[in-house]
């Protein structure tokens, strides 16, 4: 058993750094159009770069299993402020989910490490101990840009790089 526990820590100590290459592919930042940004200008900008949605949602388009700077992502959401309160983009959430804990929290880890080459990044720990980062400035000047963290969600291990959502961009 103890053999075991040592080649599944080595595994996990590879698999880490092979996600970590893989995300050495990642540009600046994973969300290349402005929060604030009009919805007709931000969607042009993201189905150019993601091509026509799977799905949309309430004030959301959604992106299932996409490629994106070296990442597989299970699902991405871009999301716009309700029409009523000026319809801009405000918000982009990047899901990969993973069968176990562990490689979800991998995942975590190489995203968080690409990002902190561009943003300033701190953690904190949840009331269950699951560890959480917080990054960047929002674009309101106040509070973070992003938050990484993993949690179980749909019976899946899943972590999620999430951006906003941004209220109050436009007056």
């Amino acid at each position: 058993i103890e053999r075991q526990t040592i080649r599944m820590k080595k595994l996990l100590i590879l698999l880490c750094l092979a996600f970590s290459i893989s995300a050495s592919a990642i540009v600046d930042h994973f969300v290349a159009v402005d929060f604030g940004t009009e919805r007709h200008e931000a969607l042009r900008s993201i189905k150019a770069r993601f091509g026509e949605p799977n799905a949309e949602e309430d004030n959301s388009i959604v992106y299932y299993d996409k490629e994106w700077n070296g990442y597989r992502f299970t699902k991405i959401v871009f999301g716009f402020e309700q029409p009523s309160r000026g319809g801009y983009f405000n918000e982009a959430r990047f899901f990969v989910a993973e069968p176990t804990r562990k490689a979800a929290v991998c995942q975590r880890e190489a995203l968080v490490t690409k990002l902190r080459e561009k943003y300033s990044i701190t953690h904190d720990y949840e009331e269950n101990g699951n560890k959480f980062y917080k990054g960047g400035t929002s674009p309101e000047g106040i509070g973070f840009l992003f938050t990484v963290y993993t949690q179980k969600r749909e019976g899946r291990w899943t972590t999620e790089l999430r951006y906003g959502a941004f209220h109050k961009l436009k007056k």
